[in-house]
């Protein structure tokens, strides 16, 4: 992949955290080494998974600042919010790595898919 191309990615997540950007250059560095390129059809699902790791990010601060409860508006000790949009942010993030094969069970599935080719291609010679 070209440095410019490579910096045209860098620029969709340009604006978050530093730990953002450096979790989004390893993951366009895992990218790059498993397919060899970054399609420009990726580029909206590497925004998304941008958007979703920042999200994460910021819902674990929230709840390590003010804990599991929080008052709400009326006083009252509830639920903090940050739970939830946690835990359905990192379903989201979840299946965006699947999409690409970057976590351990989707690299299992790809794996067993690419033996069963193997195995497949041997047996039609």
């Amino acid at each position: 992949m070209e440095d410019k191309e490579k910096k045209e990615i860098q620029k969709l997540y340009s604006s978050y955290d530093k730990e953002v950007r450096a979790y989004m250059n390893d993951l366009l560095d895992s990218l790059i080494i498993q397919y060899g390129k970054i399609e420009s059809t990726w580029k909206s699902s590497f925004r998304l998974i941008a958007l979703n790791y920042d999200i994460i990010k910021k819902c674990e601060k929230d709840i390590q600042k003010y804990g599991i409860q929080k008052l709400d508006d009326r006083g009252r000790l509830s639920k903090n919010p940050s739970i939830s949009v946690l835990n359905a942010t990192q379903g989201h993030l979840y299946k965006l790595l699947s999409s690409f094969a970057l976590n351990p069970m989707a690299k299992s599935k790809l794996k067993d898919t690419d033996t069963d080719n193997d195995l497949e291609n041997l047996l039609n010679d």
